[in-house]
């Protein structure tokens, strides 16, 4: 019985433990965000914007998505659809826009569908042959990488050209927000962890030079991108992570951009929210082979915050095996009192609650800084903390799932599927009526 308390008071001690320093690194994070100056100029002269989309059957948004990278009639754009070996409409939408700044790299088995990083590598390979790129320093290109259903701010390439005036900046990364937290609770709680992600963490590691890339809304110099090779994306699930980590190793720096964001849609089930986050957490396993590069060659500012990022999911596990435990034990506990034992002790429970509502209240005001809901009130706030820390458990099952499939050899993923989205009118029309254009790998 003694060693069952002894067992019992370090599985306390050591929960406790690792909330006490979840809840420094946030409040550390959140000081330097707030502190937060970006390294920014005058825009340099002769900027080339190039946003690639990387799709695979998206038919149901790529229309719309191109109508708004588009929509500004700048001639300093460029946007690169690859598509991965798509088995709908996809191209023939591509090819039925009037436009010729829209450009189309079609990939067709056994090349396609080998992953995201492929078809970046394939789309940077692509972009030599271009005399509109070949012509260009490779300084000021700028590659932005944009999901199908991204919808980039208007102001976008206005702020972050500044960002570029610096020439060790390799990759600036914008903001993320869910465009359709309106419409769902699920999407909601999504678009509260990228705020959060993004207004703290991104903001804060500016100031330790560790900012990441994110697959959405990443604008990247061809120059840094050539740098790592001919294939300077990975094959890990987690493309963005590892490049971002491998710019920094190389010397290159990142910033993160808070005056702009790119909207994403949020998935609306739980099912689907699973999946995704299994493959975020399976990549972010895969980067573990960067370790031994993080430990030679990380800035030093940089360091402990790197190591800390990419330990984060065994940091997981083990969050949610003293969450399993803490749970058993208070079954038994209370499942004692109710047999005739002794009554538990409520600053036990009451302890372990403050401990875990106290960091998703932070999270629950900072999100409420950046989205001023009608009727946000004290209640509301609390309701949100509390949804949030039910939220936060999808990382523990996506953790062991991710886990599974490390251990059984699986890699391969189903992409994320895409609601329908209708497109504002734009200065981009449809050619509906006209012959289909010839097979090709490009346009």
């Amino acid at each position: 019985m003694n060693l069952l308390d002894t067992d019992g008071r370090d599985a306390r001690l050591l929960a406790a433990t690792m909330i006490t320093f979840g809840m420094v690194y946030l409040f550390a994070m959140l000081v330097l965000s707030r502190v937060h100056r970006p390294r920014t100029g005058t825009p340099p002269d002769g900027l080339f914007f190039v946003f690639v989309m990387p799709c695979l059957n998206e038919e149901a948004v790529i229309e719309a998505s191109l109508r708004r990278l588009l929509l500004p009639p700048a001639t300093n754009r460029r946007a690169l659809v690859v598509d991965d070996g798509s088995d709908d409409r996809t191209s023939l939408i591509v090819r039925g826009v009037a436009d010729d700044r829209v450009w189309l790299l079609r990939r067709e088995p056994p090349d396609a569908r080998r992953g995201k990083g492929a078809a970046l590598n394939a789309a940077v390979a692509h972009l030599a042959t271009r005399p509109e790129i070949a012509a260009r320093d490779p300084d000021d290109v700028i590659i932005a990488v944009v999901d199908a259903d991204g919808r980039l701010d208007p102001h976008s390439v206005e702020a972050v050209a500044p960002y570029f005036a610096d020439p060790r900046t390799a990759g600036v990364q914008t903001g993320v927000r869910i465009n359709n937290r309106h419409t769902s609770l699920l999407a909601r709680l999504q678009d509260m962890e990228f705020v959060i992600y993004t207004d703290v963490f991104q903001r804060g590691r500016g100031q330790l030079d560790n900012v990441g890339l994110g697959g959405n809304g990443q604008f990247v110099r061809l120059s840094a991108l050539r740098s790592l090779g001919g294939d300077p994306w990975s094959h890990s699930l987690t493309e963005d992570l590892d490049l971002g980590v491998r710019l920094l190793l190389t010397g290159w720096r990142n910033q993160f951009c808070p005056q702009a964001d790119v909207h994403q849609q949020g998935v609306v089930r739980l099912g689907r929210l699973l999946r995704q986050r299994s493959r975020w957490f399976q990549g972010h396993l895969q980067s573990w082979a960067l370790m031994p590069r993080v430990l030679r060659q990380a800035r030093a500012r940089a360091l402990p915050d790197m190591l800390f990022h990419l330990s984060s999911p065994l940091l997981i596990l083990l969050a949610s095996l003293l969450t399993a435990a803490f749970v058993l034990s208070t079954v038994g506990v209370l499942t004692s009192w109710l047999a005739g034992g002794p009554a538990p002790d409520p600053r036990y429970f009451l302890g372990a609650y403050l401990m875990a509502a106290g960091p998703a209240l932070v999270c629950a005001l900072i999100y409420r800084s950046r989205e001023p809901l009608v009727g946000f009130g004290v209640v509301r706030l609390a309701g949100y903390a509390h949804l949030y820390m039910l939220y936060a458990l999808v990382w523990f099952v996506a953790g062991w799932w991710a886990m599974g499939r490390v251990v059984s050899g699986r890699t391969s993923w189903h992409k994320t599927a895409r609601t329908p989205e209708s497109a504002p009118p734009t200065p981009l029309q449809p050619v509906s009526a006209a012959p289909a254009a010839p097979e090709g790998p490009d346009r």
